[in-house]
Parts: C-alpha cells; structure tokens; sequence
C-alpha cells in the first residue's frame, strides 16, 4: 500500500502543472536591461527579457547553439510574473524544468537535440610551449572577467576552453593535452575598441588571438567539429493575457 501510495504521489507530482499563473506581456521599456528573478514561494519575474534568454537558461545552451530560430526571438522583449504551485525550485535543474514549461505552455515552442557539423576553434600549444602558471591549491578556483581581461586561477586547460567558447560565441575544444590546474591573466583589445580607463589613456594590446598565443603559450586554430544545438521547431508568440 505504501508503494502504491508513493507512486501516486509521484504521478500527481508529474501532471502538476509548475505555474498557477503566468502573465506575459510585451516590455514596455525594451531600453532597459533585462532581469530574471526567481523568489521564495514559487515566483518567477522576468522584465524586458527574450526567449532566447530563457531558452539558455531553460535547456543550458549557449546563444550559437540555437538554430532555425525566428528572428523575433532574439529582438521581441517581455515582462512575465508567474506564480508557481506547493512545489517549489529549490534546484538549478528543477528551475530549468519548470522554465522549459513555461516555454512550453505558453509560446507553444516544440525543440529537438541535433549535432550538427559547425564551425569551432581547437585550443592547441603554441610553438614555444604553454605559459600558463601551474597551481596545486586545494581550492579556490575562478575566473573573473571584464573589458579585454580575463583571469583564471586554479583553472583547467577544458574550463579555460569553455570561458573561451563564450566569447567567441563558438564552441572551443581543448586539444591542449594539458593536465592539472592553472592560474593565467590574458590581456587584449576587443573588436570594439580599446577599453575605457580611469586617467582616459587606452593601452596599447594585440589582439585576442595574438594574445592568447603571447601571453598563454596557446593557440587558436579554426576547424569543424560535432556541435550539439537546439532545433527550433515551433514556435509562436504568447497569447493576449
């Protein structure tokens, strides 16, 4: 009886819908920037956010791997206050499921997992060998990043190719053969200009790719390779509230 009794409660647990309610209404401030808070009780308040910000967040993709995407996803903002059942996130991954609902439920969107050929960067030695900074700390590691600057301490050669992809927006592939853990600094000047500094002077510094080579002993080189994307099948714009 007992175990009839879980499994029923588990089923009710899996056909409870994760949203009482969900209003979703176009920003009306699209300048502004753009907000996701999940709060005690079951609350989920997004302003001026996209579908592509939730979709990241929902199916933990990054933006290049979402393909045959409306272009409105990108571009159209909303404000969304949606209140949730008894059952409350108390995890990332149950934060996510309940997200993927909301996408789900309300813009009718319909996905698929696809590994697709695409374009990547392997992250290989460069000719001189590596320059990052052995570290055998026992903890402590991170990365902090800011205009043309990047940090890492206690960082392996696959994290580091991983903070890479999210600049390139491309999947980055360690082909370092490197093992353990490291500190590094990487200085450059991004494609939008030097960055801004306090006395107005703007360092001279080379490229990101120059950098990387320079500065880390690393080096980026373009290839193909099999890159796992969202497949937007269907799509539509929320109902009036």
């Amino acid at each position: 009886m007992r175990l009839l009794l879980l499994a029923t409660a588990a089923t009710l647990a899996a056909q409870t819908p994760a949203w009482e309610v969900a209003s979703i209404k176009p920003s009306r401030d699209t300048a502004a920037e753009s907000n996701l808070d999940s709060a005690p009780g079951g609350r989920l308040t997004a302003t001026n956010i996209t579908v592509r910000e939730l979709m990241r967040l929902a199916y933990n993709v990054k933006d290049y791997q979402i393909v045959q995407a409306p272009a409105w996803l990108g571009s159209e903002r909303f404000d969304i206050a949606a209140r949730g059942t008894a059952r409350k996130s108390s995890t990332l991954d149950e934060e996510r499921s309940h997200v993927r609902e909301l996408l789900e439920d309300r813009f009718g969107l319909k996905t698929r997992r696809e590994t697709k050929q695409l374009p990547v960067y392997l992250l290989v030695v460069a000719k001189g060998g590596a320059k990052l900074r052995a570290n055998t700390a026992p903890s402590g590691s991170g990365t902090r990043k800011s205009c043309g600057h990047l940090a890492g301490t206690l960082i392996t050669a696959d994290v580091l190719a991983t903070v890479l992809s999210r600049h390139f927006e491309r999947d980055v592939l360690n082909r370092t053969g490197l093992q353990g853990k490291y500190d590094f600094q990487l200085d450059w000047t991004p494609d939008s200009g030097p960055c801004p500094t306090a006395d107005g002077a703007a360092p001279v510094r080379p490229s990101i790719f120059t950098a990387i080579q320079e500065q880390l002993g690393l080096k980026l080189e373009a290839s193909k390779g099999p890159v796992e994307t969202l497949v937007v099948d269907r799509v539509e714009r929320p109902s009036a509230n």
